[in-house]
């Protein structure tokens, strides 16, 4: 579709690689601000969340286009950012969590890993 082309080789610049760390951080955190801003209710919060969202998808949205390919990436934060909001709930906001619960959704999220290695 014009541009430039999704590079395939399997090695990334070091650029990306910050920018995916930066993009897992501004995920868990854009996500631990949505209980402050009361339902987009309160201006201040909703503005520093959705902020810190469209940090992340920029952050995204470059790595894609100048060397992963979406097929890696959205599994890859699919089953990492399900474990850290986990852990955001239990450390900062006390929500209670049964050994099973946090069990389950972890081989969920290995299972997602799984299946996206698989061709």
């Amino acid at each position: 579709m014009g541009g430039e082309s999704v590079n395939s080789s399997t090695q990334l610049p070091f650029v990306n690689i910050v920018l995916f760390m930066c993009l897992i951080a501004t995920q868990i955190l854009a996500i631990s601000l949505l209980p402050r801003t009361a339902g987009f209710t309160n201006l201040y919060w909703t503005v520093a969340c959705l902020g810190v969202y469209a940090l992340s998808l920029w952050s995204l949205s470059y790595i894609i286009h100048t060397s992963m390919p979406l097929s890696v990436m959205v599994p890859i934060l699919s089953a990492v950012l399900p474990l850290a909001t986990i852990a955001v709930g239990l450390i900062f906001y006390k929500e209670p969590a049964s050994v099973l619960r946090v069990v389950l959704l972890c081989m969920a999220c290995g299972l997602i890993g799984v299946a996206s290695s698989v061709k």
